[in-house]
């Protein structure tokens, strides 16, 4: 299920321009079923030693500028956030949530609710072209002498698509207790990758992520997840959110 929100205020939207931790925190406060706020919160859907929220969300969309001398982004209302889960519960919860709530805060703006839509639905085929609507990550995390290092990937290099189908196929198993015998590959429309490259502190971590125009080519059911869960990792961070271009 995937829910359009849109917001306004009588002044600018002011934000850090960092500030996917925002939007991730509007929306665990926005569930009213504390247990499943707090399971969704701290826990999520394990696989192995993995652990799934099964939602995603896209960057803020409406007219902005940046003060770059103090790290702001200030947007023009409206603002527009698409958020999106297989979870039909956790996406009914919020949207009655929002509709019922007296006031809202992002960040520190408050903020009230002009609508919420209803996408209509995608029907997948073996190759459909895509917009990421938040930057999609693909990272390898490995030990060396005691410390984390993280491998960030671009859908240029080789490793790619493989990262993303082994995601994508933990989610699989999550949603559906078994393994997807598809395949999926994503094929940039643009050569110059350093033009989509994002890097977003979100807290303490540096994590990088590509936006852009792809080609989904594969499993239709596989692309279905991806559109549902989010492409690639740390979708609940705010990450690999994307809409189905005409």
């Amino acid at each position: 299920m995937r829910i359009t929100i849109t917001m306004g205020s009588d002044q600018d939207i002011v934000l850090p321009v960092h500030y996917h931790h925002i939007l991730q925190g509007f929306l665990y406060k926005n569930i009213s079923d504390s247990d499943y706020r707090e399971f969704l919160h701290q826990e999520g859907f394990s696989y192995q030693k993995r652990r799934f929220k099964l939602f995603t969300y896209s960057s803020l969309r409406g007219e902005f500028r940046l003060n770059k001398e103090k790290g702001d982004i200030i947007f023009k209302s409206p603002v527009a956030l698409t958020v999106s889960s297989p979870l039909e519960p956790f996406i009914t919860d919020l949207a009655e949530t929002l509709m019922k709530a007296e006031e809202l805060h992002l960040g520190s703006n408050r903020v009230e609710l002009k609508s919420i839509n209803v996408p209509k639905a995608v029907v997948f085929s073996e190759k459909v072209r895509i917009k990421m609507l938040s930057p999609v990550v693909a990272h390898t995390t490995e030990e060396v002498q005691g410390k984390k290092r993280t491998t960030y990937f671009s859908p240029w290099d080789t490793p790619f698509d493989s990262l993303i189908l082994g995601n994508l196929q933990k989610k699989y198993w999550v949603l559906k207790g078994e393994y997807s015998k598809g395949e999926l590959k994503v094929i940039p429309c643009d050569n110059r990758k350093d033009k989509f490259l994002k890097i977003i502190k979100y807290k303490d971590f540096i994590i990088k992520g590509y936006s852009g125009i792809y080609w989904l080519v594969g499993d239709p059911e596989l692309m279905e997840i991806a559109y549902y869960t989010g492409l690639g990792s740390k979708n609940s961070q705010g990450f690999g959110c994307f809409e189905v271009e005409d």
